[in-house]
C-alpha cells in the first residue's frame, strides 16, 4: 500500500474528532440539529487549524441520512458517497488555480441545478481570497441569494483581502490556533495507539515549533518517525528540524545577560559544529527571548502556553535578565535575522551580532588616550599633565557637537542607497538630544526603520557605551547646503587702547627760513629768464624734431 501522510490517515471525520476550536464545534452542530443552516459560511483562519476539515463534516452532516447529535454518521449512502467522492453534490473548489470569472460563471450555471442525491449542494471553495475582482464581483448575487438546497462555504487563511461586499453575505468563523497541550495530547494519543515509544521531551518539541497548527505538527511527527518506527526520541527530532536544544538557549542568554563573550562563542561553535543552521538558530533564540520575556512577567502560569517544566526554567530566568534587555535582544536579533538572508556567511553575521551585544560592556573599562602628532608635541610639565580619561556612559554636551559635525563622515560609512539618503540630512544638537533633519516624510520612513543602524554606528566611531538618543525631524523644503547652521563667532569687547602721544621734534635755528610758510602768491622770477618767458613759442608746423640728431652725438661719442 502507498504511503499516506499522517495529517491525511488521522484527519476527524466527526465534530467531536476536532481538537481546540470547540466554540465553532458547538455553533454549527445546534444549526445541524435545529436545521437552521445558513446559506453561507466563511472560515477564517492561520494553516492546519481544521478549516477544510469542518467543512467536510459539515456537508456530509446536512446531507447524512442519520446524523447524531449534529455529527454525520459516516455509515449511509450520503456518507459513503462523499467520503469515496463520487457524490456529486458536494464540490470542492481550489480558488487559487480557479480564481477567474470563467471559473465563478460556470459555478453559477451549476448552481441552476437541484441534488441528485441527498438536500444540499454544498460548495467548499478554499483559499477564497485569491480569486480576482471580477470573479468576486460575479459571485456576489449568487453568494447572497442562491437557491434554498445549495451552501456556500468560503475558508480562507487571510481574510483582509476580502472585499466587505462578500464579508457581509457570509455567517463568519474565526478559527483560532491550537494549544500546546490539545497537540501534545493528539500526538500522544496516536502513538500510543501506534505502540510506538516516545520521549515527552520530543512531544513537547514538535508542538512547540508547530505554531498552534495541528497539520505541521503531524507532518513534523511522521518525518520523525521516518528516522525510526521504533522510538521517537527528543534527539531525533532535532536532527530532523536543524534545531537547537534548548539547554543551549538557557546557556546563551545567560551569557548575554553576562556579557561573556568567550561563552556567547563557544555555544555557538557547538551549535554550528553539531551541523545546526544559523538561521533556524537566530530564530530559535528570538522565540526564546520572547518565551522568557513573557514567562517573567506574566504572573498566572497557566497563562503560559509551555510544559510545567519549561515554565518553571523560564520564570526562573526571567528573575535574572531584565524586560528591558530581553526586548533590545529581541530587537537586534530579529534585524540580524533579516540580514542573514541576503549575507554571504550567515554564521558571521550571528556572531558578530551576538559579540556586538556583549562588547559595549566592556568598552566602558578600556582606557582612551590621544597622541598628538610628533611636530605638535611639547614637553609640558608634570604638573599641567592631564590624567588618562576612561570612557564613561554618559554622553556630554561635547560629544554630542562632535557627533553633530562628524556626520558626514559617518554617511560615508554606510552602502548605498542609505548613504545617499543620509547626505540629504543634516545632524543637529537641540537641548541634550541629536535630531536628524530631513526634508520630507519620505525620506523618514526610509531610515525610521535604520535607526538601530545609526544609533550603533554612532557608538561605534565615539566608542560610547550607550547609543545616544535620535530624533526624526521632518522639516519641509530642508536644503542642507542652504540651512546648516553657521557657527557663530564671539568676539570679545576690548577697551580702546589709548592713542600715542605726538613729540614735536626739535628744528635747529638755522631751519627756521624753511620751516617758515613761504608765500605762494607771488612768484620770482630770474631776470636772465625773462627773455625765455617773453619768447613766444614758434608754430606748431615749424617745430623740427632735434632728437635724431642728438642721437647720433651721443652714438659717436666716445665718453658715452
Amino acid at each position: 500500500m502507498p504511503h499516506t501522510a499522517l495529517y491525511r490517515k488521522i484527519r476527524p471525520k466527526t465534530f467531536r474528532d476536532v481538537v481546540g476550536q470547540q466554540h465553532i464545534i458547538h455553533a454549527l452542530c445546534n444549526q445541524v440539529i435545529t436545521g437552521q443552516i445558513s446559506h453561507a459560511y466563511l472560515f477564517c483562519g492561520t494553516r492546519g487549524t481544521g478549516k477544510t476539515s469542518i467543512a467536510r463534516i459539515l456537508a456530509r452532516a446536512v446531507n447524512c441520512e442519520n446524523p447524531q447529535e449534529g455529527s454525520p454518521c459516516n455509515v449511509c449512502e450520503s456518507c459513503q458517497g462523499i467520503f469515496a467522492e463520487r457524490n456529486l453534490n458536494v464540490v470542492e473548489i481550489d480558488a487559487a488555480s480557479n480564481n477567474g470569472v470563467e471559473n465563478i460563471r460556470d459555478l453559477r450555471e451549476e448552481v441552476r441545478y437541484q441534488p441528485t442525491q441527498g438536500r444540499y449542494k454544498v460548495y467548499i471553495i478554499d483559499e477564497v481570497h485569491m480569486l480576482s475582482t471580477s470573479a468576486f464581483n460575479a459571485l456576489l448575487k449568487t453568494l447572497e441569494e442562491p437557491p434554498a438546497y445549495v451552501i456556500f462555504i468560503l475558508a480562507t487563511t487571510d481574510s483582509q483581502k476580502l472585499p466587505a461586499t462578500i464579508l457581509s453575505r457570509c455567517q463568519r468563523y474565526d478559527f483560532r490556533r491550537i494549544a500546546v497541550k490539545d497537540i501534545i495530547s493528539t500526538l500522544k494519543n496516536y502513538l500510543q495507539a501506534q505502540n510506538v515509544e516516545f520521549e515527552d521531551r520530543a512531544l513537547d518539541y514538535i508542538a512547540y515549533h508547530s505554531d498552534g497548527a495541528m497539520r505541521d505538527a503531524l507532518s513534523l511527527l511522521d518525518q520523525s518517525l521516518s528516522l525510526s518506527d521504533q522510538k521517537l526520541t527528543y534527539d531525533q527530532v532535532l536532527d530532523m528540524l536543524g534545531a537547537v536544544d534548548r539547554s543551549r538557549l538557557f546557556e546563551f542568554t545567560d551569557a548575554l545577560n553576562a556579557c561573556d563573550s568567550m561563552a556567547v562563542m563557544a555555544v555557538i561553535d557547538q551549535a554550528m559544529d553539531g551541523g545546526r543552521d544559523a538561521s533556524q538558530f537566530a530564530s530559535d533564540l528570538v522565540r526564546h527571548f520572547r518565551d522568557v520575556l513573557v514567562a517573567g512577567l506574566v504572573s498566572d502560569p497557566n497563562a503560559v502556553d509551555f510544559s510545567a517544566e519549561i515554565a518553571a526554567q523560564l520564570k526562573e530566568q526571567g528573575k535574572r535578565v531584565s524586560p528591558q534587555k530581553l526586548m533590545d535582544y529581541i530587537h537586534v536579533f530579529s534585524e540580524t535575522l533579516r540580514e542573514m538572508r541576503f549575507a554571504p556567511h550567515a554564521r558571521t553575521a550571528l556572531e558578530v551580532c551576538a559579540l556586538r551585544v556583549c562588547v559595549p560592556q566592556t568598552l566602558v573599562e578600556m582606557p582612551v588616550t590621544y597622541a598628538p602628532p610628533a611636530s605638535t608635541v611639547t614637553q609640558k610639565p608634570p604638573e599641567a599633565e592631564k590624567p588618562v580619561s576612561t570612557i564613561t556612559s554618559d554622553i556630554t554636551t561635547g560629544t554630542l557637537d562632535n557627533i553633530a559635525a562628524s556626520w558626514d563622515v559617518l554617511c560615508a560609512n554606510f552602502a548605498n542607497p542609505m548613504r545617499s539618503m543620509c547626505t540629504q540630512c543634516g545632524l543637529e544638537h537641540n537641548d541634550g538630544k541629536l535630531e536628524l533633519i530631513m526634508a520630507s516624510t519620505s525620506i523618514r520612513d526610509i531610515l525610521k526603520p535604520k535607526e538601530t543602524l545609526i544609533r550603533e554606528a554612532i557608538t561605534d566611531k565615539f566608542k560610547l557605551s550607550t547609543p545616544p538618543n535620535l530624533a526624526f525631524i521632518v522639516r519641509e523644503g530642508y536644503n542642507k547646503t542652504i540651512t546648516a547652521k553657521t557657527p557663530e563667532i564671539k568676539v570679545e569687547a576690548r577697551e580702546p587702547e589709548p592713542e600715542p602721544e605726538l613729540i614735536q621734534p626739535s628744528i635747529p635755528d638755522d631751519w627756521a627760513v624753511m620751516a617758515e610758510p613761504a608765500d605762494t602768491t607771488q612768484q620770482i622770477i630770474p631776470d636772465d629768464w625773462a627773455e625765455v618767458v617773453e619768447t613766444p613759442a614758434p608754430p606748431a608746423e615749424e617745430q623740427t624734431d632735434d632728437w635724431g640728431s642728438v642721437g647720433m652725438e651721443m652714438a659717436t661719442d666716445q665718453d658715452w
